[in-house]
């Protein structure tokens, strides 16, 4: 039986590009990040951690909107207010002076 360490080591020799490389270690950054924010967050009062995701979720929501690159569950949900909130075009082309 291989130790964990052992099967790491095996997988990295086959498998080791460096998009493989970078995702790992975007992966074990990403952990952290979410552990000392965990850790962060729990040292506030619950309304301002509600305050602050609801913030993101408002944020995530009109990037979707703009862009149009909803996930297809929320396609209703982004059609309803597409009309009234601007959307990504074309950029305008302004007149030069000659």
């Amino acid at each position: 039986m291989r130790s964990t360490l052992e099967s790491v080591q095996i997988w990295f020799s086959h498998n080791a590009t460096a998009e493989n490389v970078s995702t790992i270690g975007l992966i074990i950054v990403g952990l952290f990040l979410i552990i000392s924010i965990y850790k962060l967050l729990k040292s506030f009062h619950i309304t301002m951690v509600l305050f602050v995701l609801g913030l993101l979720c408002t944020g995530t929501f009109l990037y979707w909107v703009h862009n149009r690159n909803e996930p297809d569950f929320m396609s209703p949900a982004v059609e309803a207010v597409a009309g009234f909130l601007p959307k990504k075009g074309e950029l305008r082309q302004l007149e030069t002076p000659d």
